[in-house]
């Protein structure tokens, strides 16, 4: 019974989550349309994203909890010192990896979006886009290292 009812928990919010995607997906439709803003809103969000999928939510979550979880249960200080020296690393590994990304922010713009070289304008705006949104990786990523120690004690 009890995995009926996580079953469908589950379900519901992950219903809630696409319905609350398509509303965005629409908003920004409405709002940027197929203009130049939004081609560069993408773009600028593109590469913060791919690097969320790797450091936020993909293979570190993967591979921190069943690590963090085997520590906790051999001994809760050693699993904090083991959660001190992840986090440390991870959080110098994200500053050296957002400034290399901002120094080096107008040759990523060109590698994911070729086409707006042609127009100063558009490219111009998307790297400057592209500096604002690119630190979030570094919040959203710290985000998820926290969520990964509360998923452990589950």
């Amino acid at each position: 019974m009890n995995l009926l009812v996580s079953t469908s928990t589950f379900s519901f919010f992950t219903l809630i989550s696409r319905i609350l995607g398509y509303a965005r997906d629409i908003l920004i439709a409405v709002f940027l349309g197929t203009s130049l803003l939004a081609d560069v809103f993408f773009v600028a969000f593109r590469l913060p994203n791919t690097f969320r999928r790797l450091f936020a939510e993909g293979t570190f979550n993967a591979a921190f909890i069943p690590s963090y979880a085997g520590e906790l249960a051999k001994n809760k200080k050693q699993a904090d010192y083991f959660a001190k020296n992840v986090f440390n690393l991870l959080f110098i590994i994200l500053l050296i990896i957002i400034l290399l990304a901002e120094i080096f922010i107008l040759q990523l713009v060109y590698l994911i979006a070729l086409g707006f070289y042609i127009d100063a304008g558009q490219f111009l705006f998307a790297i400057q886009l592209s500096r604002i949104t690119f630190p979030f990786l570094f919040f959203v990523t710290l985000a998820s290292f926290f969520s990964a120690l509360l998923n452990s004690y589950l």
